[in-house]
């Protein structure tokens, strides 16, 4: 790997700490619902601070429109995003007192992680080789929990003074801002009858190498698989963060929640690093042992409300199920979309469309229908969740095996 390859590849990593933004907010839900807006259901804060993962598909396929008409470059998307990030928080200390201001903070930030999310991942499409990618992408999801864990500490305990306190975590954006613009080439992508990647035209010969030939313009519908179940998969996750100070609540208050949920970032960021070999030993299998480690996860958290040990093992190894489920699926839709006229649509397909979309639905969903049927338990919510994702591990292993030859060709 050159200099070139490896600068950039460490800013990837580097930015990658701050990549779930939101995490420094979630653990402020029970604060934001009893203490800046006690009239309104937990539903609805939940509903209020997801409408983020509404604007987020609508970011990612703006970015990618303008970047493959050749409009704009990545590079600079991901400098306005990330000054937008910080403008986000500075935002937060204007508009804090009325309903309607969380959900433009929320409008803001998914503006800003949607453009993010996808063009991280699209540097990564461009500009390694498969190889490289696989092992990248799992330091790079480790770096993302890692990232978590300070931002879900550092929100938490600014929650404790000011329900936007979080907010104020996203100032981090600037810094990042500077690093893009000192390390990140700075490509257009190739008209669309080149034939070339991004790589190719800058001599990044391993890459250039996997992706020359004449663009098909077509997405391979396999692609659509690993989006549905990154969409479910994050419908199910999301369940975790956005109950959790609403489930420790006798126990802890919002710093105790941003503790709980660091150590749920500490779980992916030890399956992160252990991705690649899980990766290439198990293919596809692994996605559903990340669904039955939400299983196993919720199932013990369903029965440990009273225990602050209990609720940090329970969400450890929920967290562990992140860093491998969405790296796999990202690395997976690299492998089928390795031209340069399908691999921005499909990044942005699976790294923000697909997640985003669960995440927003999820509260939508689960929350109210768990509430319809049980109440606000926010036990039974984790027990019901549990089954459901235990039902996604058996498909996926089903699906799996009878598709395993090929997919052993599609790695091969």
């Amino acid at each position: 790997m050159d200099s070139q390859k490896k600068k950039l590849m460490w800013t990837i990593l580097i930015i990658a700490f701050i990549q779930m933004p939101g995490l420094a907010l979630t653990p402020g839900i029970n604060q934001i619902r009893t203490t800046a807006f006690p009239s309104l259901s937990l539903g609805l804060v939940q509903t209020a601070l997801a409408s983020a993962s509404l604007t987020q598909p609508l970011a990612a396929f703006g970015s990618a429109m303008l970047i493959n008409r050749r409009i704009v470059t990545k590079k600079a998307v991901l400098v306005f995003c990330l000054c937008l990030l910080a403008a986000n928080g500075a935002l937060a200390l204007l508009f804090n007192t009325e309903f309607w201001h969380l959900f433009m903070l929320s409008v803001v930030l998914g503006i800003s992680t949607g453009c993010l999310i996808s063009n991280m991942f699209g540097l990564l499409f461009d500009n390694f080789d498969p190889a490289e990618r696989q092992w990248i992408a799992g330091y790079q999801s480790a770096v993302i929990n890692a990232g978590g864990i300070v931002m879900s500490l550092v929100g938490g305990l600014l929650a404790t003074f000011m329900w936007y306190g979080g907010y104020l975590v996203l100032f981090v954006g600037l810094p990042a801002a500077a690093l893009v613009m000192y390390t990140v080439p700075n490509y257009k992508v190739p008209a669309a009858d080149s034939g070339s990647s991004p790589a190719a035209n800058r001599g990044n010969s391993p890459a250039a190498d996997s992706r020359a030939g004449k663009p098909s313009r077509k997405l391979n519908p396999k692609i659509y698989y690993y989006c549905v179940i990154a969409g479910l998969f994050m419908m199910t996750y999301s369940v975790c963060g956005a109950n959790l100070s609403t489930h420790i609540a006798g126990i802890g208050d919002s710093a105790t929640a941003g503790i709980a949920i660091a150590f749920m970032m500490g779980g992916g960021v030890v399956s992160g690093i252990l991705f690649d070999k899980l990766s290439k030993k198990a293919g596809d299998y692994s996605i559903s042992f990340a669904f039955t480690t939400i299983f196993i996860g919720y199932m013990m958290l369903s029965f440990s409300a009273a225990s602050l040990v209990l609720v940090f093992i329970s969400v450890f190894i929920v967290g562990m199920s992140l860093s491998i489920m969405l790296p796999r699926c990202i690395f997976m839709v690299s492998t089928l979309a390795d031209d340069p006229s399908t691999s921005q649509t499909a990044t942005a397909l699976v790294s923000t469309v697909a997640p985003s979309t669960g995440a927003f639905i999820s509260p939508i969903i689960i929350t109210n229908l768990t509430t319809a049927l049980f109440g606000e338990s926010t036990s039974a919510r984790y027990r019901f969740v549990s089954i459901l994702v235990l039902a996604f591990a058996l498909i996926v292993a089903f699906l799996t095996m009878r598709g395993k030859e090929k997919r052993q060709m599609i790695e091969g």
